[in-house]
């Protein structure tokens, strides 16, 4: 491939980490050893006074700020007291009302967002919106009057060039029906929006290809308002199957695995959401899921060949199956830079082929090969077998979801913002 030559460069798919509570060590420890270098860093409006520190540093090495004000989890009652109410719009007595976003009122939240978006000093902002599944609908109006008023008083406290990107916040049975995303389209047409970012409920990286090939039908709908749209707290094979066929522009996804979205929770008075334990997990692409570090470092002790087939195949990233294990999150990072750069660079009328019988392929075998393996125990088995049924039957129902969608203007590139080239204002008290 050497002597091609594209007159223009292949798309790039975009890829936002966000750092959320307690986790602006880690990140700012994988800041310092080079190991970010994704699109752009997401921060909670809850946790940007704790890592002041942090963003300082990420800003004085070129990388992209995000912040995510968090409004929807601010306005929901399972989650308004937890960590969120750290903002400084927030309640710590009561969720978000509506009556929080009518300009005029004693509390409302618009003002103090776009100030402290400006003070921080953050390049893009996802506009203050709501999770709309369900009656939460009734939110949609008073977030699209939010977004407006949003840019208006960004403009007027001079973050001008900072980029508004709209969070459209949805459950699985609103972005499968056509009449609804039709409707949410001709709504956003006319907003001062620079991106969509894609939320579903009940959407994450354990899709099934049955689930991505409606997912990636249903966003296509949203193409018309000609707009980078990114699918947020994604990854994994969904992410880039929905990236390669053009379908989106990127993806989103957290440390430590986050990269599901569920509201069961949300609407709890008490959460009955647990941690999960403190088990390490390090993520497996050839069985496309985050496995217990212990566990993944019985079987390496037993199969050799375990050691081939899922330990890291990169010295530049981990030079042994001892660092993946011993540093997980370096590894995830790593692993996903690598992917996403090795997906664009293939011109976009080829990616979505390259996907499939290429990336998809080889993680297909690799999950075949754990029916193979000796000296593994039964639960590992069930593990592989169940992987190698859903990357098998994903390649056969992706295959066809190619044929479906044909050939498509692809969604279009994320671009960064003009604020990367100004110089954005220090928040007060980091130096």
């Amino acid at each position: 491939m050497s002597n091609i030559y594209y007159l223009q460069e292949p798309a790039q798919i975009a890829h936002y980490i966000r750092v959320g509570y307690g986790e602006h060590i880690l990140a700012d420890r994988m800041r310092a050893e080079g190991r970010v270098t994704q699109t752009g860093i997401v921060f909670n409006s809850s946790s940007v006074e704790a890592q002041r520190s942090t963003l300082a540093d990420f800003r004085s090495e070129g990388h992209q700020l995000i912040l995510d004000t968090n409004v929807a989890e601010q306005s929901v009652i399972g989650l308004y007291s937890k960590s969120y109410s750290e903002a400084p719009w927030a309640s710590k007595d009561a969720a978000l009302s509506e009556k929080d976003f009518r300009a005029g009122g004693n509390r409302y939240v618009i003002e103090p967002i776009a100030r402290f978006s400006v003070e921080r000093g953050f390049h893009s902002v996802l506009s203050p919106a709501h999770y709309l599944g369900g009656s939460e609908v009734k939110w949609f109006k008073v977030d699209l009057e939010s977004c407006e008023k949003f840019r208006e008083l960004l403009d007027r406290e001079g973050g001008r060039a900072i980029d508004v990107i709209y969070p459209l916040i949805l459950d699985n049975s609103q972005i499968k029906n056509p009449r609804v995303v039709s409707q949410i389209a001709s709504a956003l047409a006319d907003m001062p929006i620079s991106a969509i970012w894609l939320r579903v409920a009940g959407f994450g990286r354990d899709a099934t290809g049955a689930g991505i090939d409606k997912m990636a039908r249903a966003v296509l709908a949203l193409h018309r308002l000609n707009i980078p749209i990114v699918m947020d707290k994604l990854g994994g094979l969904p992410a880039y199957a929905l990236a390669s066929f053009g379908v989106t522009s990127g993806y989103v996804n957290g440390m430590k695995g986050r990269d599901t979205f569920r509201t069961a929770d949300w609407f709890k008075s008490t959460s009955t959401g647990g941690g999960g334990g403190n088990e390490r997990k390090v993520f497996v692409s050839g069985l496309d899921r985050r496995m217990n570090v212990s566990d993944m470092r019985r079987l390496f002790d037993a199969s050799s060949t375990a050691r081939l087939v899922y330990g890291c195949p990169n010295p530049a990233c981990c030079a042994s199956v001892d660092v993946m294990l011993r540093e997980p999150e370096a590894h995830h990072l790593g692993e996903q830079a690598r992917t996403v750069a090795e997906l664009s660079a293939v011109p976009e009328r080829k990616r979505a082929n390259y996907f499939l019988n290429t990336y998809l392929e080889e993680k297909r075998r690799k999950a075949g090969r754990s029916l193979r393996l000796k000296k593994v125990d039964e639960e590992f088995r069930k593990i592989g077998e169940k992987s190698a049924i859903r990357l098998n039957r994903m390649k056969d129902a992706l295959e066809q979801t190619e044929r479906r969608l044909g050939t498509i203007s692809f969604a279009p590139e994320v671009l960064m913002p003009a604020s990367m080239n100004e110089e954005a204002p220090i928040a007060r008290g980091t130096r």
